[in-house]
C-alpha cells in the first residue's frame, strides 16, 4: 500500500510540476502543484548558494561541506519520508512531504548562508535574546534551550547536526551546544 501511494504521489507531482500554481485553490492537486513549484524554487536557490559556498572555501572546508551536505540530504529524505508515511493513507501525504522537503531545504539554505556570512538568518538568537529579557546571564541559556524544543533523538539527524555544528564552530566559533539547539529550532513541522 505504501509503495502504491508513493508511486501515485510521484506521478501526481510530476504531472502537476508543469501546471501553474493556483494559490486561491485548496484542492489537493492544486496544493501539490504549488508545493512542488515552491520546492523547485527553494532547491534552485539552495544549489546556487551551495556553488557560491564551494567557490569561496579552502580545499579542506570544501571537503567538509560536501560531507555535511550529504548528511543533510540523507536526513532530509528520511525525515520527510517519515512524515509522508505517518500521513498515509490520507490524500494529504504528498502535500505533507512536499512541505517538509521545502522547509528542510529552506533551513539548509539558511545554514549555507550562515557559513558564508556569520549571520544566522533564522531568528533563533534574536528570539532567545528577547525571551531572556533583563536577566541576560541566566535567561539566555534557558531561552535557547526552550526555543530548541525537546531533544530530537534521530541518529541521521545527529550525524548531520554534529557535522554542521563542527563546521560552524570551526569557521564561526558558534557554541556547539547552542548550534544543535538552533538547528532543532529550524526543523520542519511535526517534530
Amino acid at each position: 500500500m505504501a509503495l502504491t501511494g508513493f508511486v501515485l504521489a510521484a506521478s501526481m507531482i510530476s504531472a502537476n510540476a508543469q501546471e501553474t500554481c493556483n494559490h486561491d485553490s485548496f484542492t489537493n492537486p492544486d496544493l501539490i502543484t504549488c508545493g512542488q513549484q515552491s520546492l523547485e524554487k527553494v532547491d534552485a536557490v539552495l544549489n546556487e548558494q551551495y556553488k557560491t559556498a564551494m567557490a569561496s572555501l579552502s580545499p579542506a572546508d570544501k571537503k567538509q561541506l560536501i560531507d555535511v551536505q550529504r548528511k543533510w540530504v540523507r536526513f532530509k529524505e528520511a525525515y520527510c519520508e517519515d512524515i509522508y508515511q505517518s500521513a498515509l493513507p490520507g490524500a494529504e501525504a504528498p502535500i505533507e512531504k512536499l512541505a517538509c522537503l521545502a522547509r528542510a531545504t529552506n533551513a539548509r539554505l539558511g545554514e549555507l548562508i550562515y557559513l558564508q556570512t556569520g549571520l544566522p538568518n533564522d531568528g533563533f538568537y534574536k528570539a532567545a535574546s528577547l525571551m531572556a529579557g533583563q536577566d541576560r546571564e541566566n535567561g539566555l541559556k534557558a531561552s535557547i534551550n526552550l526555543l530548541g524544543g525537546v531533544e530530537f533523538d534521530d541518529p541521521v539527524w545527529k550525524q548531520y547536526a554534529d557535522a554542521q555544528c563542527d563546521m560552524s564552530f570551526r569557521m564561526l566559533r558558534e557554541d556547539l551546544a547552542y548550534c544543535a539547539v538552533r538547528m532543532r529550532f529550524q526543523l520542519p513541522m511535526n517534530r
